[in-house]
C-alpha cells in the first residue's frame, strides 16, 4: 500500500465567496447569482450571520456560490464574540474559494475596512474581483472612482437589486475562472430508443436466468471518496487507518476536522483519494460558528466525491443527521458506504445484532448500500470498504442498453400494469438510459402525472432487481408523451 497528496482536480465546480463589509448589498448579489432569495436580506447591517451556500450555472458552466456576514474590523477589536465569529467564518470561506468578490458600496466610497478586508484577501493570496454595488444607474458610476484608490485589480460596477451591470460581472467570472466545468445535461438522451409501446409482445420476454446485458463505463480510474458523517464518529480515525499513516488530526473533541483535505492511497493497483470531510451536525446544536461552514465544506466535498463513506457511531446508533446525511448522499447520486465505526464498543452479540438491524431500518431508504462493522482505532475489518467502494463506482457507471431495457419492462409493464388514478391509466411506451453516474431512467409516459409513487417505487425495484446496482442510487425520471 502506498500514499501520496493529490491536488484537486481543475474540473471541480469552484467556489465563489462575497465578502466585504455589513450592509454593502453582498446577500442581493447572492441571490441575483444563485436566482433564488436563499440569503436573508435586510438594511440592518450585520442581519447574514449564518452562511449561505447556492450552487448556479450561467452561460453553461457551473459555480458554487457561499455568502459571508459582514467584516466589521472595529467591532471585532472590541472582543464582540458574535461579530468575531463572523469574521472568523469570512476568512474559512477567502480559504475555501476559488474566486472572491469583494463586495464595495459604490456611493459611500473607498473605508477604512474596506482597506482592511483587501489587505485580508492579500494575504491569502486568492484571485479577487472588486464589486462596486449600489449603482442604479451609468450617471452615479463616477462615485465609485474613489474605490480605485484601494488597489482593486478589477472593478464592476453595478446595482445587484436592479441587475444592472451584472452582464459585465458574470464575464469577469468566467474570465477568472475559465476551467469552470460545463454543466451536465442530465435530461439528454444519448440513446435514441425506438418509440414503441412497452406493451407490446414482439419479442420473446427476458430470462431471468441469463445475465442481464450491461456494460460499466468506468475505466478503471481514480476513485474519489468523501468520508461524512457526524462529528466525533471516528471519521479521521478511520481515513488515518486506510490511509496507513496519521495524515489527519484526530481528537477527541468534537469538530475537530474544520476543513476538507485530501490524501490519497493505492491498492491493489486502484488509487483512492480521500476527502476528511468536517462533520456535519444540527443547526440548533451548533454552538461554534466554525463548524456552521465546516458543513459547506463537507457539502463541496461531498459534490467532488465519486463514492461517500457514512461513518455512524456503533454506541449511539443512527440519529436524524446520519439519516439526513445519507439522504444528501442519495440525492447528490453518489456511490454509498456505510460503515458502523466503533463496532468493538457494542458489548453482547444480542446487542450488535439490535444495532446492525437499528442502522437498517433507519436507514432503509438506502437499503442498496453496504454495511461495514468496523472498529477504527484497532484496525478491525476496514480493508474491505476498498473493494466495496470499487464495486459502488463500478455500478454507478453500469449501462444497460435501450434494446434490452424495452425488452425487460415490457415484460414487468404487461405483467404490471400502472393502476388508474385521477381518472387515468398512465401509458408507459419506452425507456432509455441516458446516463450514468448514477444510472438515470427515462421513461415516456402518457398521463404521467398520474403515475403513483408507489408505482415508481416497483419500478425502480424491478431496475434492482434485475439489474443489481448496487451501493448507488438509481433515478427514474418519467416524461409526458401525449400520444
Amino acid at each position: 500500500m502506498t500514499t501520496s497528496e493529490q491536488d484537486v482536480s481543475t474540473h471541480d465546480i469552484p467556489l465563489i465567496a462575497l465578502v466585504g463589509r455589513p450592509n454593502v448589498g453582498k446577500s442581493t448579489l447572492f441571490n441575483r447569482l444563485v436566482g433564488q432569495r436563499s440569503a436573508l436580506v435586510h438594511d440592518q447591517p450585520g442581519v447574514t450571520r449564518d452562511r449561505v451556500f447556492g450552487e448556479t450555472v450561467r452561460s453553461g458552466k457551473q459555480y458554487q456560490v457561499v455568502d459571508t456576514g459582514g467584516l466589521d474590523f472595529q467591532a471585532v477589536s472590541r472582543d464582540n464574540p458574535v461579530l468575531v465569529g463572523i469574521r472568523a467564518q469570512a476568512e474559512i470561506a477567502i480559504e475555501e474559494a476559488d474566486l472572491v468578490l469583494m463586495v464595495l458600496d459604490g456611493r459611500a466610497g473607498a473605508q477604512p475596512d474596506d482597506a482592511l478586508a483587501i489587505q485580508l484577501l492579500r494575504r491569502a493570496g486568492k484571485p479577487f474581483i472588486g464589486v462596486a454595488n449600489k449603482l442604479d444607474v451609468p450617471d452615479i458610476d463616477t462615485q465609485a472612482a474613489d474605490l480605485y484608490s484601494l488597489g482593486l485589480p478589477q472593478l464592476v460596477c453595478l446595482s445587484a437589486e436592479h441587475g444592472r451591470g451584472f452582464g459585465d460581472l458574470l464575464d469577469a467570472i468566467a474570465a477568472a475562472l475559465p476551467n469552470a466545468p460545463e454543466a451536465p445535461e442530465h435530461d439528454s438522451d444519448n440513446d435514441v430508443a425506438v418509440p414503441q409501446d412497452l406493451a407490446a409482445d414482439d419479442d420473446a420476454p427476458a430470462d431471468p436466468t441469463r445475465k442481464p446485458p450491461s456494460v460499466s463505463k468506468w475505466d478503471g480510474g481514480r476513485i474519489r471518496l468523501a468520508i461524512v458523517g457526524r462529528p466525533n464518529a471516528g471519521k479521521s480515525t478511520l481515513a488515518n487507518t486506510l490511509l496507513g499513516k496519521e495524515r489527519f488530526i484526530v481528537s477527541d473533541m468534537a469538530g475537530t476536522t474544520r476543513d476538507s483535505a485530501a490524501a490519497s492511497v493505492t491498492v491493489d493497483d486502484q488509487e483512492y483519494m480521500f476527502v476528511d470531510t468536517a462533520g456535519m451536525r444540527k443547526k440548533r446544536a451548533i454552538s461554534d460558528d466554525l463548524e456552521h461552514f465546516s458543513v459547506v465544506a463537507a457539502v463541496r466535498a461531498l459534490d467532488k466525491a465519486d463514492v461517500a463513506i457514512l461513518v455512524i457511531d456503533a454506541q449511539d446508533g443512527v440519529g436524524e443527521q446520519d439519516a439526513k446525511i445519507a439522504a444528501l448522499v442519495n440525492k447528490r447520486g453518489k456511490g454509498l458506504v456505510i460503515v458502523a465505526n466503533k463496532w468493538d464498543l457494542v458489548r453482547g452479540e444480542e446487542a450488535k445484532q439490535e444495532m446492525a438491524a437499528n442502522i437498517r431500518e433507519r436507514l432503509s431508504f438506502v437499503a442498496f448500500a453496504p454495511l461495514f462493522r468496523v472498529s477504527a482505532k484497532n484496525r478491525k475489518g476496514c480493508t474491505r470498504i476498498f473493494a466495496a467502494a470499487s464495486d459502488c463506482q463500478r455500478e454507478r457507471n453500469r449501462r444497460v442498453s435501450t434494446g434490452e431495457l424495452n425488452r425487460f419492462f415490457r415484460e414487468v409493464v404487461t405483467a404490471n400494469p400502472p393502476p388508474r388514478h385521477k381518472g387515468h391509466r398512465p401509458k408507459l411506451f419506452y425507456v432509455t438510459q441516458p446516463m450514468v453516474g448514477p444510472p438515470t431512467f427515462v421513461f415516456m409516459v402518457r398521463h404521467a402525472a398520474s403515475l403513483r409513487e408507489s408505482y415508481r417505487r416497483f419500478l425502480q425495484n424491478a431496475v434492482r432487481d434485475y439489474y443489481g446496482f448496487g451501493g448507488t442510487p438509481v433515478w427514474l425520471k418519467f416524461r409526458e408523451r401525449p400520444h
